[in-house]
């Protein structure tokens, strides 16, 4: 396949919508990143300020830009 589902908004445990999520993208044979993206006030932030979430000076901005990491070698990994 040359698609996978990236999970985004993920919202903090110990809520577990994104993990139910991802067990029925799975049990339906969708192929699902490990990688998922956060919810994060950041993300708005940098959004309403036309900036990226890793030139923000945020406590959460690193995280979310680490997430983004992530996924993205993920992608260009292959894995």
């Amino acid at each position: 396949t040359r698609y996978r589902v990236l999970i985004t908004k993920v919202p903090p445990k110990p809520q577990t919508e994104a993990d139910k999520l991802r067990q029925e993208l799975t049990k339906a044979g969708i192929p699902v990143f490990k990688a998922e993206i956060p919810r994060l006030k950041a993300f708005d932030t940098a959004s309403a300020k036309g900036k990226l979430v890793c030139d923000l000076n945020e406590r959460t901005a690193l995280r979310g830009w680490e997430a983004y990491e992530k996924a993205g070698k993920e992608i260009f990994s292959g894995k």
